[in-house]
This record gives C-alpha cells, structure tokens and sequence, in this order.
C-alpha cells in the first residue's frame, strides 16, 4: 500500500518549470551607454488532475548584499550588512480574485479551478542598462539575480508548488569600441632576461570565454652558455576589489583573490647526474602550455568593472632557469586577459554569410519556448491529427541531465 500510494503522488505531482530564451543576459556598454537586455520567456505548468490555486504568481529580483566586519579590542567585532534591492518585478497569471471580478461571481470562492492539461504564460522584461553585473566575492560582495515561480494551492493545508532560475548579467564592451583597439589582437612578452636569454611569452587573443583554452608558447633563445631549463609553471587567477563607497569596510577598499588553476611542466627528469651528453640550450626553445578556463562561472566570473567591484584575471608565468655551476635562477611575467560570456568578434557571421542568416523574431522564439513543455508523443499525435504540419521535436540531451533542450533557432526554417 505504501508503494502504491508513492507512486500515485508522483503521477499526480505537477510540473512547474520556468523556459527561458536565454539565462545569460548580456549588457554592451558601460552603465551610461548600455541601453539593456531583455529576459524573455514562458512559465509552464502541468497538471495530470484537477487542482485549486489561488494564484499563480512569477517574480523576477535583483539584490546586492554586502558584508564587513570592525574590530573593536579585546577579541570583539562588530558585523555590517548592507542589502539593496536593484530590480523588483512581479508577473500574475493567475488569480482568483481577478477572475471572480472579471466573471462577476457573487459567491466567495477564493480558488480558480485548473483542468488537466498544460498550461504556459509568456513573460518579458526589458532590464535597465545600468544594473551592475552578477558578482560574487566570497563573503563580502554578492550580486545576484534570480526568477521564482509560485502556483499558490486554495489550502493552507496543500503544499504550494514552486521553482526558481538564477540568472546571469554580465558586461561587454560596445562593437564600436571594439574595433578600434587592440582588445582582440595577441597577447606579446618579450624582454631579455639577465643578459642570459631572450624570451616572448605571447597568448593568441585577450578574450576568452568559460570553457575555452588558453593556449600559451613560450620561446627561449640563450645569449649564455650552459643554461638548462628547470620547470615552466602558469597560474591563472581571479583578482576582486571591491570599492569602500557608501561607507563600506571601514572605508578601505576590500581584496580578494583566488587560484583559478595551476599547471606546471617539469623537464628535470631529462637531466642525469651522471650523464655526460647533458642538453643545454643552445639554439631556438619553444614549448606550449594549455590553460583550461572553467566552464561553470560558479568556478570563474567575467570581467566586471563598476563603482562598485571590479574583477581582472591574470596569467602569471615562472620559468626556472639552471646555469652550469647549479646556481638557479627564475624568469617571471605576467599577462593580462579578459574573461567574458562570449566573444564578440567570433560571434558574427562573416560579410558574405550575412544573407545566410535569420533575423530575430521574438514571436518564434516564444513559440519555441512554450513548445519546449510538451512531450515528443503529444507532438507527434498531433501532427498524425491535424495532417501536414510543421513540428519541431525536442532534442534530448543525453550528456546532462537538464532534460529536453530547444531546437537550433535557425533550424526551424529547415523544416
């Protein structure tokens, strides 16, 4: 009976899921020239029985909380927050109140009858270019955004049905501004070392986005005798500021810093004591390190710069370097780079391919999203039904576990 019962709750249990266009919102600009983004989307429920709700309510919100601590003596400290609401929006598809207003119902029913069946509620919102961009600096910053869904049930008894979306604002600079720097162009150190060696460090571009690899070559020649190489290390790190205004921390400015990733290449295990045809550098030294940039931005945010917090990755790079009497010295340099959602110049199409490409159609994009709740069999019974149609199934994606996916925005044309 027990097995029996579990079953029947999970059968009955409703799906309340939040489709979005994109949960990767992109600002151009800085918070003056940035006319904003738009989230866009469809909030969809499922329900397998006949079901009460009061409402059915979707908020979208944006906060910054902030946190420093003073020390007073004596071991004691006293703890600051300040928290700030930056956006605030509410969306009601449903309500029993309104429905009995607009069906002129004299009876006091406070609860809106559901059939079985599937229910979807497009939503926008047009996003103020002067947000600041999602941020987290471990305890002391945090800027976040986040959409919650609520199918209030008719008795306080039921449990209310609910689910949420985090969202991600990030920042890039204007295309303009682009074009006329060297914000795309190699990443170049080049110097002479000690009188020792000359060396260039170099990295293909500054910009690079989550789950992209960094590609760096190192090329060594020798201006003395008897050198050896050791060991090439890289460290990838994430530097964070966060700026004492309003009268934060204690009106000192607030660092932080974390160890992206760290790689090394040893090359003393070709180097023998004993050996009598030692390799020293002679001619042209050239070798490649790859750095993985985390794809998850849990592990790594993009650049940020505002009146508030600032956030800069860097490369630093250590080559242990051995002479012949064994005295060892090191080489270090630093290159900076850009971490950002996605690269602009990669993302457009080329010249000749632009009459290739679709121009956005929200409408279509909505069509997509409310389609994405319906399962493959309901589709294709349909399109037995109602003849030659044109569908577009859901793609499952077998490598997560997120569930169906959308189709490619441009393969709708394909169909």
């Amino acid at each position: 009976m027990r097995r029996s019962n579990m079953k029947i709750t999970r059968k009955n249990n409703p799906k309340l899921k939040i489709h979005l266009e994109n949960d990767q919102l992109i600002m151009y600009g800085t918070s003056t020239e940035s006319s904003g983004c738009v989230l866009r989307g469809a909030l969809s429920l499922q329900l397998n029985k006949p079901t009460k709700l009061q409402s059915l309510i979707l908020s979208f919100h944006g906060t910054m909380s902030v946190s420093w601590s003073q020390l007073l003596g004596n071991g004691y400290e006293r703890k600051y927050r300040d928290q700030q609401i930056l956006i605030n929006h509410t969306w009601t598809f449903l309500s029993a109140t309104t429905n009995r207003r607009q069906q002129q119902q004299q009876n006091n029913t406070n609860f809106v009858l559901l059939e079985p069946g599937n229910y979807t509620y497009d939503f926008e919102l047009v996003l103020p270019g002067s947000l600041p961009e999602s941020t987290h600096v471990a305890k002391y910053y945090v800027v976040q955004y986040q959409l919650k869904a609520t199918a209030k049930r008719s008795n306080f008894l039921l449990s209310n049905y609910t689910t949420r979306q985090d969202i991600h604002l990030s920042r890039q600079k204007l295309l303009s501004s682009l074009l006329t720097t060297d914000y795309f162009d190699p990443i170049t150190v080049a110097n002479q070392w000690a009188d020792k060696l000359d060396y260039e460090i170099s990295i293909p571009t500054k910009v690079y986005s989550p789950g992209d690899t960094i590609p760096i070559s190192i090329r060594v020649i020798p201006l003395a005798p008897h050198l050896r190489i050791r060991h090439i290390s890289c460290t990838f790190k994430e530097y964070m500021t966060c700026r004492a205004i309003n009268g934060w921390f204690n009106g000192k400015n607030k660092l932080h810093g974390r160890i992206i990733q760290y790689i090394r290449k040893d090359y003393t295990q070709f180097y023998h004591q004993d050996d009598t045809n030692i390799h020293y550098l002679d001619d042209l030294w050239s070798s490649v390190l790859n750095i993985q940039v985390p794809g998850s931005l849990m592990e790594i945010q993009c650049d940020a710069h505002n009146e508030s917090v600032r956030v800069r990755h860097k490369l630093k790079f250590t080559m242990s370097i051995e002479n012949n009497d064994g005295h060892i010295s090191e080489l270090r340099a630093i290159l900076p780079l850009v971490i950002a959602i996605n690269n602009s110049m990669n993302g457009l199409p080329a010249y000749g391919e632009i009459r290739n490409t679709l121009p956005y159609d929200p409408a279509l994009m909505m069509t997509l999203l409310r389609r994405s709740n319906e399962s493959a069999t309901m589709i294709s019974n349909i399109a037995e039904n109602m003849g030659d149609i044109c569908h577009y199934p859901l793609i499952t994606d077998n490598t997560t576990n997120n569930g169906p996916i959308l189709p490619s925005y441009s393969s709708i044309y394909s169909t």
